[in-house]
């Protein structure tokens, strides 16, 4: 009995990180999104090592420079009712998600440096800087 317990709870625990998704809405268009996501791998060359830019699709690939391993990480914007949501790949060994954490904290503080700059949010209802997008991935 003990056996079945503890295969199922590993098998549960195993589970877990499967059930979250990586993505994160944010009530502004698309192309503001891209403008930050641009600016965030732009601005910070000793962060993000840049591989490829597709304007077009709004899809990037990139390296977080520092990490012992060197993985891909993508990043892949789309359009929804309510509008965008960006949808990333960033790949990190452990428990802890802090590059997925960092990487989605400066692009939102460069979405309101985009607003601030331009004088008033892009969609009615868009987030201000006390506002935070609606979060859909892993836990901070």
């Amino acid at each position: 009995m003990l056996k079945l317990v503890l295969v199922a709870f590993f098998l549960l625990i195993s589970s877990v990180p499967s059930w979250s998704r990586s993505s994160e809405e944010y009530p502004v268009s698309c192309d503001v999104v891209w403008g930050a996501v641009k600016d965030t791998l732009y601005s910070n060359p000793r962060d993000y090592g840049i591989q490829s830019m597709n304007n077009v699709e709004w899809r990037a690939s990139f390296i977080v420079l520092g990490n012992l391993t060197v993985f891909t990480d993508r990043v892949e914007l789309r359009t929804t009712d309510s509008g965008c949501a960006m949808k990333t790949n960033i790949i990190q060994i452990g428990p802890d998600n802090s590059d997925w954490r960092r990487f989605h904290k400066r692009v939102g503080r460069a979405i309101d440096k985009m607003q601030a700059a331009s004088g008033a949010p892009a969609t009615p209802g868009a987030k201000t800087e006390t506002e935070t997008p609606k979060k859909t991935g892993p836990p901070s």
